[in-house]
């Protein structure tokens, strides 16, 4: 295999690698249960995201993020997801919140 073949390999990797890269940071921090304050309960409530959909809408240059299980459902499971709405670290009044919130740096 000469040097002139190993070419294209490096160029399609310089492209791809930063996107892989990005798409794979996204999907560790949508991933796993974490605590936040419901605004509609004002109970502490530990959701989970659906890391899957998070990363194919970052793909798309979207920030849409769905829940994929709470612990307050299945009481309220039609409730309109307002946790999604709130900045990390602040409670529905702006406050900081007493436990970790949910992060998303999209």
């Amino acid at each position: 295999m000469s040097i002139l073949s190993l070419i294209p390999v490096f160029f399609a990797t310089a492209l791809v690698a930063p996107a892989a890269w990005s798409l794979a940071r996204v999907h560790r921090r949508s991933r796993g249960p974490r605590e936040t304050t419901c605004p509609e309960a004002g109970q502490l409530a530990t959701i989970e995201m659906d890391a899957r959909h998070a990363v194919a809408m970052h793909a798309l240059g979207e920030t849409h993020r769905r829940v994929k299980s709470c612990s307050l459902w299945p009481q309220r499971q039609d409730c309109a997801r307002a946790c999604l709405r709130f900045s990390p670290g602040t409670a529905q009044n702006g406050r900081p919140a007493p436990h970790e919130s949910i992060r998303f740096f999209f």
